[in-house]
């Protein structure tokens, strides 16, 4: 075999092992990521699985994760005027009031029920089943809005 083919040979296998062993590392980044919750999603695909209206102008510092387990999971974490955290609130769950009766870390929280369970959306993706949210009040007129939404 000539020298020039060799290194060529050479060439193809190392490049060939390492992009496989990229892929896979990629890979197992994203299923562990997607087990442990922390696989980050777009905001609004996150609002929608927890049957919440879109988010509220003036958002910022927003983190969206999903994970997969026992159940599918989705957390919304964000910040947003006071005022504007609170109609959003109201509209995305007309029949829930905050309250500041047991949170544990939380300043108000609520356990919005959804009106059905085992819901889809409108392409076949499951919505939650059970809905927690969490508000905190911060400096300047800010609310802090955590969101967790599951599957039973």
């Amino acid at each position: 075999m000539p020298v020039r083919r060799k290194r060529l040979t050479r060439w193809l296998v190392i490049t060939g092992t390492t992009a496989v062993l990229a892929v896979g590392g990629w890979w197992a980044f994203q299923v562990s990521a997607a087990f442990d919750g922390t696989l980050g999603v777009p905001c609004d695909r996150a609002a929608k699985f927890v049957r919440a209206a879109e988010l509220p102008t003036g958002t910022h510092d927003r983190k969206c994760t999903t994970g997969q387990w026992m159940s599918i999971s989705y957390e919304l974490d964000f910040r947003a005027p006071r005022e504007e955290a609170e109609a959003w609130l109201r509209a995305s769950y007309p029949d829930t009031e905050l309250s500041r009766k047991y949170c544990s870390t939380a300043d108000a929280c609520a356990d919005p029920r959804p009106k059905s369970v085992s819901e889809r959306d409108e392409e076949g993706r499951p919505l939650a089943d059970a809905v927690r949210v969490e508000l905190d009040d911060e400096d300047g007129g800010v609310a802090h809005v955590r969101i967790s939404g599951w599957t039973i």
